[in-house]
């Protein structure tokens, strides 16, 4: 698989995306019965959330790729990448992380149900909470990067101690549920981002066992280098810094902070800060500061030769019982179980032949 190759997928329209495209514009309404538009696509039925918008979840996101791909089943993917659509797309929301970005033309978006018009070289990360929806755009040529939550996660621990605007993007994205702040690029029709995009398009389109991984890896670049190279081209829904000054100040004292010293840190009564927690963030204190423990005990008991003792102590668990319950009720297996499970699903994953190519 090559570049030329990789565009030429992306200018063709697909003999499914034509029946697809018919069959919406003439046997449904989009506006009028979205839900059933987008049971339609992803041939699973979709619920919608508090707010009565449809809600898209990681599964009809795998049967959209195993349509669009004819991908073998088993093969694991945490991330995906697709064709944007051309065709109208009414308004919904997910529960995982969208990333657009426009490789030709225009792409018309109402966010929030806020009108925003994406260019060649723009692009756009929006958090699960986003209400958004799309206008026909058949001139744009766009491409979307889905990230499951918990990929997501993984991707950016390495950046969330960071004091730039992405940092504070993602901290507040990956704990305020609540959250409707979107962030966007204009890279300016970059060609280094550009490559890089296509690249991993490129690995989508001939996946073998270890296409996951490598694209993971390549994502984490790609979010580095906008950071670095296009500070100053960012632009954000607004951002409410006291959201972030808890969210870092939790980030780095996970492991002895108390209501009590976030409230003076923040110059809060401890019963205000307790009520503010819970309505910036939809929990209590408790909860939020378990998050992020249960967070970083993922990442050292799947990547660190630390003791489960060793780092219960490093998540500010004096008795490894106490730690060990926590985590168990949380994950329905201990510590010790998780780490196995994931050690040998690792191995299998490597020990695996590869699978044909999906195109």
């Amino acid at each position: 698989m090559d570049r030329e190759h990789v565009y030429k997928y992306l200018r063709t329209e697909s003999a499914r995306e034509k029946y697809m495209d018919v069959h919406l514009r003439h046997l449904t309404s989009p506006q009028k019965n979205p839900g059933d538009l987008f049971t339609l696509l992803t041939k699973l039925p979709v619920d919608c959330d508090s707010r009565n918008v449809p809600l898209l979840t990681w599964n009809h996101i795998l049967n959209i790729m195993r349509d669009a791909y004819g991908i073998v089943p088993g093969t694991e993917h945490n991330i995906v990448l697709l064709k944007q659509p051309r065709m109208e797309i009414p308004v919904h929301t997910h529960t995982y992380f969208e990333l657009i970005y426009v490789l030709s033309g225009t792409s018309v978006h109402y966010i929030n149900q806020n009108a925003e018009t994406f260019s060649e070289g723009d692009f756009c990360i929006l958090p699960p909470p986003v209400r958004h929806s799309q206008i026909s755009c058949p001139d744009g040529l766009a491409v979307k990067i889905l990230v499951h939550p918990s990929a997501f996660t993984d991707i950016c621990t390495g950046l969330l101690k960071g004091q730039d605007m992405l940092s504070h993007f993602l901290l507040d994205s990956i704990y305020n549920k609540n959250s409707e702040q979107y962030l966007l690029f204009r890279t300016d029709r970059n060609t280094d981002i550009r490559d890089r995009i296509l690249d991993m398009f490129e690995e989508m389109l001939s996946a073998d066992v270890f296409t996951d991984r490598i694209i993971t890896g390549m994502l984490m670049t790609l979010l580095v280098k906008l950071s670095r190279s296009w500070q100053a081209a960012m632009e954000s829904a607004p951002v409410k810094n006291v959201d972030h000054e808890i969210l870092t100040f939790l980030q780095e004292r996970y492991s002895t902070i108390t209501l009590e010293e976030l409230a003076e840190h923040l110059h809060y009564t401890v019963p205000y800060c307790s009520r503010y927690i819970k309505k910036l963030f939809g929990c209590t204190f408790s909860q939020l500061l378990n998050q992020i423990r249960f967070q970083n005990a993922d990442l050292l008991l799947k990547n660190s030769g630390l003791t489960v003792n060793q780092i219960s102590k490093m998540l500010g668990y004096e008795n490894p019982e106490n730690f060990m319950r926590a985590f168990k009720k949380k994950y329905h297996m201990t510590p010790s179980q998780y780490r196995d499970f994931h050690s040998s699903e690792e191995e299998c994953r490597c020990g695996k032949e590869d699978v044909p190519p999906m195109l």
